[in-house]
């Protein structure tokens, strides 16, 4: 009888959910898709919220977002497949008045105007702050000028002889700008120009330094949620204009963040681009919506109805009476997620952990400090020697050696020759020294993997207890997004190559103890129990039998975690680990084909050495020689 019921039951809740799915798609397919742009910071990502939520619940449009970098975004947005960009910085598009005059773009009109962008430093820098017993290391820093005397408060940790200036993303049009400034100025001669790789790596670096009250001096904009949140200072520079900004000469001014629309979405959503046209904010507007994200941890579009329920002035500028009735509804009794509880999970039962794991790693970051700058010193010192080390070996004698490893390992000269015109091909492409700096990244990387990953998995092979505590473990690291562990890294031990060989320890490391422990054992019990019988210690069996017995499948595990070393490489660009990876990441920035794929097919064949060679070498193992 309780199967029936139970059957029943969960007949009953699959046609519910059944009739739920189908009236939800016959709503949608009656509302218009309109695409939205998201080139990926905070501000874009909330004015996206606001006109979703109004095209939703008043102009019958079904919005759907398309990430990508603004110069991938540009390039959607004229064949079509982006329908409108809400905060298009058009000072950061080089293209974007010739882009305007191909007919293909409509320009509704400014979002915003009053936004500000340069150099930044923590305002207890110049003035001190007597709360948490920091004191005023720059009383006298005004300007970007005034830097040259002050390289010695941001040290850069890969060169302690010159300061660390935070630089812009590598792609977008102010980046350029930056760097003609750090020329101009003389900055280059006592600074390092530091690109982050990404805005999340830039921030997390000036929250850290924030945390700890640290210096640090880089790029940033208004409005974002760390301007919003942390007191920073722009310095000043020279008035502006037009030459001289080009020339990096003089401050930036107040871009003309602008919504444009492809052409399309005129005929598509007429109403919905009349909305458009009257959308308008401030900067300071903006600021305030996204320091509410960052204090509250809510979502964009709980933001968004946060925020039209704070302005409702606004709304009633930008939509005609009967509209906005129907978003004064909407934001009243929005209750189709409770209404719909089949499909969505309900609100009440969800659980915020994030604010106690942020505060946790926090608490580690101020509380650990000297501990993890120790840590950052000495993998610091590690990754350099290792870079000088093979840009001290001259180029042709390095090319030399690899062919004769080649010659040496596979048999065969060609492939010796083969690896060294690969080589060769590399320096060619001018990337010799992005290379060293590639590979001192992921040999650093592979030897503290080698040098934690052979004792674990030997562990693991000979104890169940380890093998049963660290499996998940493992499982985790391999499947877990690199994305999450590098956040944590770049609070820490700020961007550059130390977090970057961190993550890709983390990322790498599994292959070796996995295949270590494996190898070792599935080594043939006769010939344990023969060594045991022969009077061998445990420790002399595992060392002098299991070990050189397993030794392949070892070997092919070092392979693969070489292999997943290198593949870390353009994700470590990300978080400021120069090299070839860097120059992959600025072309997908800039759309730069040509760059991109010769730096990939640079990458390409160093992978395929370090694969051929170790192989190679596993394979000799397997005979034995």
């Amino acid at each position: 009888m309780l199967r029936k019921l139970s059957a029943v039951f969960l007949l009953i809740l699959t046609s519910l959910g059944f009739i739920a799915g189908n009236v939800n798609a016959a709503n949608e397919q009656a509302k218009q898709e309109v695409v939205f742009a998201d080139a990926g910071w905070d501000s874009v990502k909330f004015h996206n919220a606001v006109a979703g939520f109004i095209g939703t619940h008043a102009y019958n449009i079904t919005p759907k977002i398309i990430s990508g970098s603004t110069p991938i975004i540009q390039t959607a947005l004229l064949r079509g497949d982006v329908d409108v960009h809400m905060e298009l910085w058009t000072d950061n598009v080089p293209t974007f008045k010739a882009d305007m005059k191909t007919g293909k773009l409509l320009n509704l009109g400014i979002n915003f105007d009053d936004d500000k962008q340069g150099l930044y430093v923590p305002r207890y820098l110049i003035e001190g702050d007597a709360k948490r017993g920091i004191k005023a290391l720059a009383p006298d820093l005004r300007t970007v000028k005034d830097l040259a005397r002050y390289a010695h408060l941001f040290t850069d940790p890969e060169d302690p002889s010159k300061g660390r200036l935070y630089g812009a993303i590598p792609g977008w049009s102010i980046d350029k700008i930056l760097y003609l400034k750090y020329e101009a100025y003389g900055l280059n001669k006592n600074y390092v120009y530091f690109r982050s790789g990404s805005e999340p790596a830039l921030n997390s670096a000036f929250l850290a330094a924030y945390t700890k009250g640290e210096p640090i001096v880089g790029y940033n904009y208004e409005p974002t949620w760390l301007t919003g949140k942390l007191d920073l200072v722009l310095l000043q520079d020279e008035p502006y204009n037009e030459v001289g900004f080009q020339r990096g000469l003089t401050e930036a001014r107040s871009v003309p963040v602008c919504i444009v629309a492809n052409k399309q979405l005129q005929s598509k959503a007429p109403e919905f681009v009349a909305f458009l046209q009257k959308y308008h904010t401030t900067s300071a507007l903006t600021a305030e919506a996204l320091a509410h994200i960052a204090d509250t941890k809510c979502t964009y579009d709980e933001a968004a109805i946060w925020f039209m329920q704070r302005h409702p002035e606004l709304l009633a500028q930008w939509l005609p009476e009967d509209k906005l009735q129907s978003i004064n509804k909407a934001l009243k009794g929005d209750n189709a997620a409770a209404a719909n509880w089949l499909l969505s999970f309900p609100e009440e039962v969800q659980v915020d952990w994030t604010k106690p794991i942020d505060n946790f790693v926090n608490y580690i970051n101020t509380t650990y400090a000297s501990f993890f700058n120790k840590v950052k010193d000495i993998l610091t010192w590690c990754i350099l020697s290792i870079e000088r080390l093979l840009n001290f070996i001259p180029w042709w004698l390095t090319i030399i050696a690899i062919a004769a490893l080649g010659k040496v390992l596979t048999g065969k000269l060609s492939r010796g020759i083969i690896y060294g015109i690969g080589l060769f091909a590399i320096g060619a492409f001018g990337y010799w020294s992005m290379m060293n700096e590639t590979l001192a990244v992921v040999i650093s990387s592979v030897i503290i993997s080698l040098l934690l990953g052979l004792p674990i998995g030997i562990l693991v092979s000979t104890s169940r207890l380890a093998n049963s505590l660290l499996r998940p473990l493992l499982d985790a690291m391999q499947t877990m997004p690199t994305f999450v562990y590098m956040i944590p890294a770049v609070m820490l031990l700020g961007p550059g190559k130390v977090p970057a060989v961190l993550a890709t320890v983390v990322y790498a490391i599994v292959p070796v103890i996995r295949l270590t422990s494996h190898g070792i054992q599935q080594v043939d019990p006769n010939v344990v129990e023969a060594s045991a019988a022969f009077g061998a210690s445990r420790w002399q069996t595992l060392f002098k039998v299991q070990i050189p017995q397993a030794m392949p499948t070892i070997m092919t595990g070092i392979n693969q975690t070489m292999m997943m070393a290198v593949a870390m490489v353009v994700t470590c660009a990300m978080i400021g680990a120069n090299g070839l990876g860097m120059e992959v990441l600025i072309a997908i920035n800039r759309t730069e084909s040509g760059r991109g794929l010769i730096a990939g097919i640079s990458i390409v064949i160093i992978a395929i050495i370090i694969d051929r060679l170790t192989q190679s070498l596993a394979d000799k193992k397997k005979e034995g020689k």
